[in-house]
């Protein structure tokens, strides 16, 4: 191009355009992006491992193995996303993302999860986290009662009630129920923990409750609907579980232990790794001990 032309190319905005242009193709030439390439160095590779690992994960979620049709959208689901990972994090899509951040986080915690309990605690184990944790196994006392209300509504349940005992004491054929009024609480509960006992008829009832005796009308029993006379007819007192009943769940419970204690050394050994620093006025609002191991005092 002459050197006049070239002046008037400079003048002319169309000119500026096709400069801009040929710039930026040079420079994504140069930095590889206009290349139709493969990676040959590090190829999507989909083999029996990731198609193994793809039927289990199936088959935890739905109690089945796939079918041979379902397998295949698996595998070029797998492949797609390979692939579009790559291709994102080429473009630095992962970078400052939130997301992307979390979900590595959780990813290691999974990861950290299925290693920490390898191998099997022994029995001495057990036993010592079950005597470490005996509310976690113990069975509640329970209770099968009938009850029969007089409502607070009455000018006297307390003395109605008692009378209403009285003649049930010199009755041949007790029916309590005639003399009791009409309600929408449950006239009887089976086999009945405190905690139930609580949610129908309140606190100061259900304290009661569990301390009559079985087999005889006991009474008058307050709560917030008025007097009642009860007839306890089963009671089982609490107990505590041993290790051949409750193994189950004191394995679970030394799998989450150990998880724990593998995620809280693993965090020590980051944060000795990366460091942390906190300036003094976020220092005082966040728990140091869910970053780091509560020995940690602040300071990198």
């Amino acid at each position: 191009m002459s050197g006049g032309g070239l002046r008037r190319l400079r003048r002319d905005p169309l000119g500026h355009f096709l400069l801009l242009g040929a710039l930026l193709f040079a420079a994504y030439a140069l930095l590889g992006g206009g290349r139709s390439r493969t990676d040959a160095a590090n190829p999507v590779v989909i083999g029996a491992g990731e198609v193994r690992w793809l039927t289990e994960t199936w088959s935890r979620q739905w109690r089945r193995e796939p079918t041979q049709e379902e397998l295949r959208d698996l595998v070029n689901g797998l492949v797609r996303e390979e692939l579009l990972a790559r291709a994102a994090r080429d473009m630095r899509l992962d970078e400052d993302d939130v997301i992307v951040r979390r979900r590595l986080a959780q990813k290691l915690e999974f990861v950290l999860r299925d290693t920490a309990a390898d191998g099997e605690p022994t029995d001495a184990e057990l036993e010592r986290l079950l005597a470490e944790h005996p509310e976690r196994f113990r069975v509640e006392a329970r209770r099968s009662f009938t009850q029969v209300l007089f409502s607070a509504s009455r000018a006297d349940p307390r003395g109605d009630a008692a009378h209403a005992l009285r003649r049930l004491s010199a009755s041949r054929h007790p029916a309590p129920e005639r003399w009791g009024d009409p309600q929408l609480l449950p006239e009887s509960l089976r086999d009945a923990d405190e905690q139930s006992v609580v949610a129908a008829f309140g606190p100061a009832f259900a304290r009661e409750v569990f301390l009559l005796d079985v087999g005889s009308w006991s009474g008058p029993v307050g709560s917030g609907y008025g007097q009642h006379l009860v007839r306890v007819d089963t009671a089982t007192a609490a107990r505590q579980r041993g290790l051949p009943e409750a193994r189950a769940e004191v394995l679970e419970l030394w799998r989450t232990v150990k998880a724990a204690e593998r995620e809280a050394r693993t965090l020590a050994e980051l944060r000795e790794r990366y460091g942390v620093v906190l300036d003094e006025g976020v220092r005082r609002m966040i728990e140091p001990s869910r970053i780091v191991p509560a020995s940690w005092t602040g300071q990198p």
